[in-house]
């Protein structure tokens, strides 16, 4: 699956809503014909996975974050783990935030890695951009929204 974005989730069965959420921001991005290479020439596949697991599944090792970058293959795996009980207790407006703030999350550490390494471009800016447009979000209703868990439970 060259020149694409990938949208999924791996989640406890009771935040399966992320699931719900997901299929209807994908549908609002046309991922299945979402073509990276605005972004960029050498990372073309992208795949953010949302995990939201409760603390005991954290600790047992289900959805420990993930940031992978293949410069070779011109791809990237990015995981980040989504506050379970917050997710839990938010309305559903917050829910779809939180959702989107990962996702954004995910970019924006591809283009840290990006940069650091200086291995490949990628415009993170421009593809956040582009997917806040497409959802009709503004930047600053992500502001106070929590879409990763900060502290891995010990």
């Amino acid at each position: 699956m060259k020149n694409s974005l990938f949208l999924s989730c791996e989640v406890h069965g009771k935040a399966g809503k992320v699931a719900d959420i997901l299929l209807k921001i994908c549908k609002q991005l046309q991922t299945k014909d979402f073509d990276m290479t605005k972004y960029s020439s050498q990372i073309t596949d992208v795949g953010i996975i949302v995990n939201c697991y409760p603390d005991d599944y954290l600790l047992a090792g289900f959805g420990k974050p993930r940031k992978y970058i293949s410069y070779q293959k011109g791809s990237a795996d990015i995981r980040l783990p989504v506050p379970y009980v917050e997710f839990r207790n938010a309305d559903e407006k917050t829910r779809y935030l939180m959702i989107v703030k990962n996702i954004v999350e995910s970019v924006k550490i591809i283009q840290e890695r990006c940069t650091k390494s200086k291995r490949a471009q990628f415009d993170g800016n421009l593809l956040i951009s582009d997917i806040l447009e497409k959802l009709e979000i503004e930047s600053s209703a992500l502001e106070n929204i929590s879409g990763v868990l900060q502290e891995m439970p010990e």
